[in-house]
Parts: structure tokens; sequence; C-alpha cells
């Protein structure tokens, strides 16, 4: 019996995380607008007296989201065009220049906007390279995830930043500077790394040093 629970919970695990995780992102996106469109459907009579096994307001929750998700899609879409093809990259530099002049939120939307620009810039090299280091001592290892290849000024030499993650939340975790010679670069993807990280290392992966 405690065989077969075991299987069938690493079944149903990756399953329930994933449609949590579905939900908190879908929660986190809709909930801001929520209020304003179940009002307007109270004001037509829309979804009054709720749908299949649906009570009226969760029917009224699941059309609201989708609705929301559809329109912020598209607005996405809309607002990506109008930056890529036409003049709005001048006011994107003015509300830039606007925000960074107010004090104490500049600080906080310049490291945002820093962080978004490394992250997914196409020519960064920002956590697309894994490495193996010495944490949190010498005659430990772990993997990380290289930020920067070279950091200058704080010794003679050209120090390596590593973002350290901790498992099983890779949102968190050290930011850590090291000499060359301590950093291992593997020849493995970063999706692999982030799932043996994510598994705790129950999904196994091969720790090959990757050759130049």
């Amino acid at each position: 019996m405690k065989k077969y629970f075991i299987t069938g919970l690493i079944i149903l695990l990756p399953l329930a995380l994933t449609i949590w995780f579905f939900s908190f992102i879908v929660n986190l996106l809709t909930e801001p607008f929520m209020g304003g469109i179940q009002l307007f459907f109270n004001k037509l009579g829309i979804l009054q007296e709720g749908f299949l096994f649906l009570s009226a307001g969760q029917a009224q929750k699941l059309v609201s989201q989708l609705l929301i998700l559809v329109l912020l899609v598209g607005f996405t879409i809309l607002l990506g065009v109008i930056t890529r093809y036409f003049f709005f990259k001048s006011a994107l530099r003015f509300w830039d220049w606007l925000v960074l002049k107010i004090p104490l939120i500049s600080p906080v939307y310049k490291a945002a906007k820093d962080l978004i620009d490394t992250l997914l810039g196409s020519d960064s090299s920002a956590f697309k390279k894994v490495v193996m280091v010495p944490f949190p001592d010498k005659n430990n290892y772990t993997i990380g995830f290289v930020t920067r290849e070279e950091v200058k000024g704080v010794t003679d030499l050209n120090l390596i930043a590593v973002f350290v993650p901790t498992a099983p939340n890779p949102t968190s975790g050290f930011l850590i500077l090291f000499s060359p010679e301590d950093v291992m670069f593997l020849d493995m993807k970063v999706e692999e790394a982030f799932k043996y990280v994510i598994s705790c290392g129950v999904i196994a992966t091969n720790f090959e040093k990757k050759t130049v």
C-alpha cells in the first residue's frame, strides 16, 4: 500500500504544483481588475443565475478572469507593436526620465528596469550559463547561474558573479562573487539545472565539465 501511495503521489504532485502555480499567476494578474469587471456584469445582469455546477459568484469570477487575461494579452501585444514600430520609444524615454526624478520610487524603478533588461535582453548572458561552485564552504559544492562574468575593481582578479538558488524555491538564493579558479562551467542546460533545484535533486542530471 505504501508503494502504491508513493507512486500515486509522484504522479499527482507535479500536476498539483502546476495547477497551484498557474492559479497563483492568474489571480495575481486578474485580482486588481476583478471588482470593476464583476460590477459591470452585475449592472448588465450577466451570470446572475450561475452556470452548470458553478454558483453565480463562481461563474462571474471565472468569466471575469478569462476576459481580463484576454484583454491583458491583447493590450500587451498592442503595446509591443506601438513600442517597436512607432514613436512610443520617445515617450518611454520621457517616462523613464520622469519616474527617475521621483524620490523613493526612482531607486526601486531603476533596479527593476535594470534587472528586466539584463534577464530578457537578447545580448545578455545572465542566467544562461550553469556552473558548479564551492558553497557554503570549500568542502561542499552546489550549482549556480552566472549573472556577470567580469566584476572588476574588488580585487586584482576579475571575479565572477554567481547566483546560487535555494531548493525547492529557485527565486530566492545567494549572490556570491567567486574567483575564476573556483568556478567550474558545466555542460548543462539552464532548464535541466532548474529542474534539479526545484526537485531537490530528485531529478538526476549529469554534471559534466564544459569543454572549451
